[in-house]
């Protein structure tokens, strides 16, 4: 089985959802520990010939070090924002109406921590793309291991024989213990995809940029954008 795993981020970029399509599994970093001002709170979308950036706002009173399952919403005032604007950028465009009263449904619902809403969104993004990775959450799991460690040791637990990293990994990541520990390891190597966005092109949104612009035809395009390379050790 090859694996990846990912913390949980608010409206997820095309990036991450190619890397899933490269894998069988994917683990949700939930026990993470939760950065303010990161992607595990906010993120890009359309707004005219720019972009904005949506922010779930977090209580941060005396919850220095929280995880992510641990990060509560601080307030349900930002729904009708962040809702407002992704009406504004996209109503024009044609799958629209196919994919926003759902995503409108999952953000207005109460959800117990940033992590939950995350992993919400995700999984419905997962079932629109096509893609069908079985789904690990790490709370479920006793973790104490940290960097390439904790990878390691989520390949075992879940069986998997292989494990993708993406480019951003390189800075920590330790490809000769995966060898030490008979575990493939694979790089990610991702090219955005340009499609028609019905102006300039903006790359690096949120994802639903491209299902409210291709809608069925999205999963292939995020399947067809990426590819794995064996690691040189």
């Amino acid at each position: 089985m090859i694996l990846c795993a990912h913390q949980p981020v608010y409206l997820p970029s095309i990036h991450l959802f190619n890397k899933i399509s490269l894998c069988d599994g994917l683990v949700l970093l939930g026990h993470s520990q939760f950065a303010k001002q990161s992607w595990h709170q906010r993120n890009q979308i359309r707004a005219g010939h720019g972009r904005i950036l949506l922010t779930v706002p977090v209580s941060q009173h005396n919850k220095f070090g929280q995880s992510l399952k641990n990060a509560l919403i601080a307030s349900d005032h930002w729904k009708r924002k962040h809702l407002r604007s992704i009406r504004e950028g996209y109503a024009r465009r044609p799958y629209f109406d196919d994919y926003f009263p759902q995503i409108e449904w999952i953000i207005r619902q109460p959800q117990p921590n940033l992590a939950a809403l995350n992993n919400a969104l995700l999984v419905q993004f997962l079932q629109w793309f096509g893609l069908a990775p079985k789904i690990y959450y790490s709370e479920d799991y006793d973790i104490q291991a940290h960097k390439t460690a904790m990878l390691i040791q989520l390949c075992h637990l879940t069986g998997a024989n292989s494990y993708v990293s993406n480019e951003g990994a390189r800075a920590y990541l330790d490809e000769g213990m995966f060898k030490q520990n008979n575990i493939r390891h694979y790089w990610q190597d991702f090219s955005h995809p340009v499609y028609n966005q019905g102006r300039d092109f903006i790359p690096n949104l949120s994802a639903i940029d491209i299902l409210f612009n291709l809608g069925p035809a999205s999963g292939k395009v995020i399947r067809d954008c990426g590819r794995l390379v064996r690691s040189a050790l």
